[in-house]
């Protein structure tokens, strides 16, 4: 009887500690052309019960706050119900010192904060949370502005050594590798995601190593998952080929 009184506490505890964010965006990252004042995000309440704050800030690559290459206006903002709002990243004058041959990462932060709910039991604990998002935001010099349609990730020289997979970024973009397969249709194990810095290389240890046909995906400036088949042969360089739709990667 014990027992069951004790799972029951645990289940009840799990229970009242779950949660959803009310608060969200209408993207994943944010692309920022050095020719543009200001980008503007959406922001949705999807509660339909309860108005949130909404606080918005920048934080640099290496996760410190920062407002003098970007400021958010407005800073915090009372959403109501149901409704949507926008928010806007304001460039200042510090982004003329950014690098002019490169991307520059910086994060847009969101936090919910749910009002106090006074119509709970004041006997009964409840926990509330606030909900944070976190996306990157890309800093995209003129000089580097891409062509419509080109594709610069299929530019990723790969090469295969065992089980190591050495991947070089030779363009003045961040890669976002969200995908990694051998058979075209599930995650290799242990692979989470990979963002390769602008003219850097990266080294990934696989779980397996068979057959020489691969799969990677990145993603895009607006946040899809693009698809890449491999094809691998001894030490030489990975030919990259764009994937069509529902097919698989090879193994051979």
């Amino acid at each position: 009887m014990m027992k069951s009184h004790l799972l029951a506490a645990i289940l009840f505890l799990f229970g009242s500690c779950a949660s959803f964010a009310a608060i969200n965006l209408d993207r994943t990252r944010i692309v920022f052309p050095e020719n543009d004042k200001a980008s503007s995000l959406t922001i949705e309440n999807q509660s339909h019960a309860l108005p949130y704050l909404a606080l918005a800030w920048i934080e640099d690559s290496e996760g410190r706050k920062e407002n003098s290459h970007f400021m958010v206006l407005p800073p915090v903002q009372r959403i109501e119900p149901g409704t949507s709002s926008q928010v806007r990243v304001v460039k200042q004058q510090a982004t003329r010192e950014l690098p002019k041959d490169r991307e520059t990462l910086f994060f847009f932060n969101l936090r919910e904060v749910p009002p106090k709910n006074d119509s709970l039991n004041a006997e009964r604990s409840v926990m509330q949370v606030a909900m944070q998002s976190r996306i990157k935001l890309f800093w995209r010099p003129e000089a580097i502005r891409k062509k419509a349609g080109e594709n610069a990730e299929m530019r990723l020289a790969v090469t295969l050594s065992g089980k190591t997979m050495t991947i070089k970024n030779p363009t003045p973009y961040f890669i976002t590798l969200a995908w990694l397969s051998n058979n075209g249709k599930t995650m290799l194990p242990g692979f989470d995601s990979l963002m390769i810095s602008p003219f850097e290389t990266s080294s990934l240890s696989l779980s397996e190593a068979e057959g020489s046909g691969y799969s990677i995906g990145y993603i895009d400036d607006y946040g899809a998952l693009r698809k890449v088949n491999l094809t691998c042969s001894g030490s030489t360089q990975c030919t990259l080929t764009p994937r069509k739709a529902g097919q698989h990667a090879t193994s051979r």
